[in-house]
């Protein structure tokens, strides 16, 4: 069954050139393609708690784009209404002239909060047109994270275009502008919380974690949701993972770190969901692994409906002929979602800069 990735593959042969855009930026120039960075314009107009403005609440930047309602107690939502804007020079500048009436683009914001082990993404329009404006509402659910959600808007390309002589990206998926993020910081749960909210521990006192030698440890033992754990006794990995900066070196070291832990995470999770699954109705067993279904299946099984998409995992997991090709496509929806990559390249930049 193909996927987005199959279909990208002849694109990302055709764009090993690596040609160096010369931004100053190693991101853009490790690219093969035109990348615009901070080109989008973000702008919050106001924070909601619980439906009622902000108003003296919480401790709002404007200027650094940061909200922290770290003492802030006895709220369940935070709702932010803004727009963000795309310029007319952004669309001819990451997309070939023949594209800028139908530009084969997708604008959206992602939310991304490490702690919890979440990353998603809000899309705010198709085919973004230059000189428009797109408002939006986004909520965020002060049971569902922990630590710091950062929100930033991309424009990434929908369709393949054509590869040669032109700097414009031809991958599907690829990400082509962004903007300066907004960074909210919320008070933080002491006992983990829900899905897969660490929780920080001795893995030596525990006879059902694994060896010291392990960094992280995901619990699926039913009924309760999954559960992950860190490691204290890795002391020093286990301050960068707790580390709550924005910018510097521990901080990226942390997003690089936290993608190796999704990575696992999220491939144990859909093996569980996928054996969990009836073969017969698509329906799991456990409500978390409703969640799992939601957030993959689109990747894993484009061209079928959610029904029958569940079905076809539960029968691709029982069948020993296809599990190889199963582990491989959910290896590829992993990496599709979260981008490693990027984390990992903005940490060289960042060495690079502190050797400077």
């Amino acid at each position: 069954m193909a996927t987005v990735d199959d279909a990208a593959e002849g694109a990302e042969q055709d764009e090993s050139g690596d040609e160096d855009v010369q931004t100053g930026s190693l991101v853009s120039q490790s690219l093969p393609h035109e990348y615009l960075k901070e080109a989008l314009e973000f702008d919050v107009e106001s924070f909601r708690l619980d439906g009622t403005p902000l108003g003296d609440r919480g401790t709002l930047d404007e200027d650094d784009q940061f909200l922290s309602l770290v003492d802030e107690g006895n709220w369940g939502t935070l709702e932010i209404d803004g727009a963000v804007s795309v310029e007319q020079d952004v669309v001819e500048d990451a997309f070939p002239f023949q594209e800028w009436e139908e530009t084969p683009g997708r604008l959206a914001l992602v939310k991304e909060n490490p702690l919890a082990h979440t990353r998603d993404r809000e899309i705010l329009t198709d085919s973004p047109s230059g000189g428009e404006i797109y408002e939006f509402t986004l909520s965020i659910d002060r049971d569902d994270y922990r630590g710091r959600v950062k929100i930033k808007p991309f424009l990434t390309r929908t369709e393949k275009g054509e590869s040669g002589g032109s700097n414009h990206a031809s991958k599907v998926g690829a990400r082509v502008a962004d903007g300066l993020s907004w960074v909210i910081r919320l008070d933080d749960s002491e006992d983990g919380g829900g899905l897969l909210m660490p929780i920080i521990e001795d893995f030596s006192d525990y006879d059902e974690f694994p060896g010291d030698n392990h960094i992280h440890y995901l619990s699926l033992d039913p009924p309760r949701n999954p559960q992950l754990y860190l490691n204290r006794e890795h002391k020093q990995v286990a301050n960068v993972l707790n580390n709550t900066g924005t910018t510097g070196g521990p901080p990226r070291l942390r997003e690089v770190l936290y993608d190796y832990i999704e990575h696992s995470v999220w491939t144990q999770l859909l093996m569980q969901t996928a054996g969990d699954t009836s073969p017969d109705t698509g329906e799991p067993e456990y409500a978390w692994q409703e969640d799992v279904l939601d957030i993959f299946l689109d990747e894993l099984y484009p061209d079928l409906a959610d029904d029958e998409a569940a079905i076809q995992l539960a029968e691709d997991v029982r069948s020993h002929v296809d599990i190889p090709d199963l582990v491989q496509r959910i290896d590829r929806a992993v990496h599709h979602k979260f981008d490693i990559p990027s984390d990992a390249t903005n940490l060289i930049e960042e060495a690079i800069q502190s050797d400077d």
